[in-house]
């Protein structure tokens, strides 16, 4: 049998072609290398490189063997990763993940409240969509993550931070004439489309809460940032539906109109169960737990 230490060995002579830059790539010795590869070769009862004067070139076999490494590689690199990620910060720095909209909205109202009174405190701050701020989570890259409706996970501890509804968003010069505006509607104004918009409903996002409606919206720009949306819309180029909460800061360049049917959404805070926190973590944390339900006094304006 041959161990991960092997395979990872296989995996960068494959990659580099070369029994030398496979040695440096992994910091050891060409010669450690040549008679690793021996080792598998001897082992797997398989020819796996052909020799030349200055590369090596795979057999059929190694090119099979290969798609496996690579999984295996992947996996020890994220091993390493999580395993870094445990180690104790010094500093204590508080790493936060949050979406960009949050990041511009709410994060700085919420870190100034917070500096007030625990003056000193660090932050590094990383801006990321949804889906890939949980994957970061889950290798342990944040102490926590600040995002809009989180999928379930039995890794994460939950927090609503706030509950609110999708509205509709409009230039001052084209704003609809009643202050609820029918979903169906959209279907007749140019659309700035938001991608993945987080919802409560059982669909998850707007995109299938429009299917089930049976609503076709005409969409001109598609966008990830609630803030491209918003600026499209203030220059008069269509309609768009974002968060409440994200149109009340922006509310004095933007007309706001509520949904009919109301399309729900929430605020989260989520934290890694297994990731070992730090004091000062845990402090902001537990500030971020005693503000659930009370983030609309953080809206400047």
């Amino acid at each position: 049998m041959i161990s991960s230490r092997h395979i990872e060995v296989f995996y960068h002579v494959y990659n580099e072609g070369s029994l030398t830059r496979a040695a440096k790539a992994l910091n050891v010795s060409q010669p450690l290398v040549s008679k690793t590869l021996a080792y598998d070769e001897h082992k797997l009862k398989l020819k796996l490189f052909v020799r030349h004067a200055r590369r090596l070139s795979p057999t059929p076999e190694a090119d099979i063997l290969f798609k496996h490494a690579a999984d295996v590689n992947q996996q020890i690199s994220k091993f390493n990763n999580i395993a870094e990620n445990l180690v104790s910060d010094p500093s204590s720095i508080i790493n936060i993940g949050c979406t960009p909209s949050l990041g511009l909205g709410l994060l700085p109202n919420l870190l100034n409240k917070y500096l007030k009174v625990n003056p000193g405190t660090k932050f590094n701050i990383v801006n990321l969509q949804s889906l890939d701020l949980e994957d970061q989570l889950k290798e342990l890259t944040f102490d926590l993550v600040i995002c809009f409706n989180p999928n379930d996970s039995d890794l994460f501890q939950k927090t609503v931070l706030h509950s609110g509804k999708l509205v509709l968003i409009s230039s001052k010069e084209n704003s609809p004439q009643e202050s609820i505006f029918k979903l169906a509607g959209i279907q007749d104004q140019p659309f700035i489309k938001i991608k993945n918009l987080k919802t409560n409903a059982a669909q998850n996002n707007l995109d299938d809460v429009l299917k089930k409606e049976g609503i076709s919206v005409n969409w001109i720009a598609e966008t990830e940032t609630i803030q491209v949306a918003k600026a499209m819309v203030e220059k008069g180029s269509g309609y768009a539906i974002i968060d409440d909460f994200s149109a009340a800061i922006y509310g004095d360049k933007i007309s706001i109109n509520e949904i009919e049917p109301v399309i729900g959404y929430q605020i989260c805070m989520i934290s890694n169960k297994e990731k070992p926190l730090s004091v000062s973590a845990k402090s902001f944390i537990n500030f971020l737990e005693k503000l659930s339900g009370n983030l609309d006094q953080l809206i400047e304006g």
